[in-house]
């Protein structure tokens, strides 16, 4: 009789331990469902931080557009379908429900000028975590923790308030009714999470000075500045110069092609200190000689020619003065002179003088030019009549 009570009570002992361990199974296979429900909220959390800095400027245009603070949301396929999430999720969590977004920019008094806008989310389940029908605070727990610090729950103590865990931030509970064991994740209310970031968009400014620290930047489009752009060597393609280049630097201008000149344009360009050009130095054909100018500019000639113009006294005149001396010759009686090449804004001039002359007893010699360019010099006595001897003749252009 003894035997069968005691293996009664082992058998029963037995179902005892059967059943513990079923529920402690059964605990183990719920904390980790809990915990891959975690990281899985954790990971479209983390694609919706993303999602808002891709969209910012759109947001930002939505609520400039409308004024109202309200921001439209993405769907998780939306998440999807633009690259954000990896993989495709389903829309809810395993205890029923669907993963809510809402979205609102702030402060409600921010503007794009002032560039203080940013976005605010919430991400939650549209239903609270339930355990045989009651709310699962230490469930709700177990999910925020498996999250990470931007999830939170509400509690029994305080279910109107879902707080963040270890107490980092606080807000309502967006459930209807402020049930316990809400879980909800926010990248906070008074930032977007991504700010810190220099946008790709470029929807936000830089509020201080930044250290690349060394590195390159390639293929840049246009480069405004307004302080000083300094550095030991500049090379760049097609620049368009409008406010300054100070020395010492060394400025290498190449056109697109790598090779031959090309122009430094887009208004007045200014440089401090001194310049050395190897190579040849252009000047664009831009000003007329004898028009009118102000300072102390160069320019070239607008015909073409070359000729370098510096303004003077309130004129364009050539460099080197009004007479520009182009040709010398020997000349006799009767013979020619060719006129110079004179570039625009020049008059043909000549200028003779003397070299040795024989004259008759009238001893009176007469010297004439004949033409405008090219000229006859005539040497002549008294009587009109040619005589011996040579000038000197000299031309020049005359502004």
């Amino acid at each position: 009789m003894a035997s069968i009570i005691e293996m009664v009570i082992v058998l029963a002992a037995a179902a005892l331990l059967t059943m513990q361990g079923i529920r402690e199974d059964i605990a183990h296979r719920r904390a980790a469902l809990l915990a891959t429900e975690g990281q899985n909220q954790a990971i479209i959390n983390e694609a919706l931080a993303h999602w808002v800095t891709d969209n910012y400027s759109a947001l930002l245009a939505q609520f400039t557009a409308s004024g109202s603070a309200t921001l439209t949301p993405p769907t998780i396929d939306q998440l999807y379908a633009g690259g954000n999430l990896k993989l495709p999720h389903r829309n809810g969590p395993f205890w029923g429900g669907t993963y809510t977004i809402t979205m609102t920019m702030v402060p409600a008094t921010c503007s794009a000028t002032a560039g203080n806008c940013h976005v605010a989310y919430l991400f939650y389940p549209s239903q609270p975590l339930l355990k045989g029908g009651q709310p699962d605070v230490a469930g709700a727990s177990q999910i925020a923790q498996a999250g990470g610090t931007s999830f939170g729950y509400s509690n029994y103590q305080n279910a109107a308030t879902v707080t963040g865990l270890n107490g980092a931030w606080h807000t309502p509970n967006p459930l209807p009714g402020n049930p316990p064991a809400a879980i909800v994740a926010t990248n906070a209310l008074d930032s977007d999470g991504n700010s810190v970031y220099i946008r790709r968009d470029g929807s936000l400014t830089w509020t201080g000075s930044q250290n690349v620290n060394g590195v390159d930047l390639h293929n840049v489009g246009n480069i405004d500045a307004t302080g000083t752009i300094a550095a030991p060597t500049v090379a760049a393609s097609n620049v368009a110069v409008s406010n300054s280049v100070r020395s010492p630097a060394t400025l290498y201008v190449q056109n697109q092609s790598g090779t031959g000149p090309a122009p430094i344009d887009s208004g007045p360009a200014t440089i401090h200190g001194n310049a050395t050009v190897t190579g040849t130095l252009t000047v664009g054909s831009i000003a007329a000689p004898g028009t009118g100018c102000s300072g102390t500019g160069i320019a070239g000639n607008s015909d073409g020619s070359g000729q370098v113009l510096s303004c003077q006294y309130g004129m364009w005149v050539p460099i080197g003065g009004r007479i520009q001396g182009y040709g010398y010759y020997t000349v006799q009686n009767g013979q020619g002179v060719p006129a110079p090449v004179c570039p625009r804004g020049a008059t043909p001039q000549i200028l003779i003088n003397p070299r040795s002359i024989y004259v008759d007893t009238t001893a009176t010699v007469n010297y004439g030019i004949a033409g405008s360019g090219p000229w006859t010099i005539y040497i002549m006595d008294g009587t009109g009549a040619g005589i011996q001897g040579q000038v000197s003749a000299s031309t020049y252009c005359a502004y």
